[in-house]
């Protein structure tokens, strides 16, 4: 399986590729480096992510087999999430990265359906 990884230039940029967010997965040592924490602080990050119910490791996580037993994986949701929970400067760069990215002025096309009856309500 393929996979794609982000990560922070040495001059701060976030790359991100340009390819399905299927396709991003970081294992543990690569969101360590990514976040610049210890294993335990990332550990400690997830687990309140799943305590707290925002994901769920069937859904967060993949296994992939290796020859000898299997590495997990975690999706770009995951990492997302973990941006949010880490307090470090490069979680405080992707959290920034994350919300530039969504109140870009991009011209965009809004399509809304309106339901036929009287109690109907606008959907976008």
């Amino acid at each position: 399986m393929k996979r794609e990884i982000i990560h922070i230039t040495e001059d701060g940029r976030i790359v991100i590729p340009a390819v399905h967010s299927d396709k991003i997965r970081m294992d543990e040592a690569e969101l360590v480096g990514l976040f610049n924490v210890v294993a335990p602080t990332l550990r400690a990050a997830k687990r309140r992510i799943y305590k707290l119910g925002i994901l769920q490791p069937f859904t967060a996580e993949q296994r992939i087999p290796l020859k000898e037993g299997y590495q997990v994986v975690y999706n770009l949701e995951m990492i997302f999430a973990l941006a949010f929970q880490i307090n470090t400067y490069p979680a405080q760069q992707l959290r920034e990265y994350i919300i530039s990215r969504l109140f870009q002025s991009e011209k965009s096309m809004v399509i809304c359906m309106m339901n036929g009856n009287h109690k109907s309500y606008l959907k976008c």
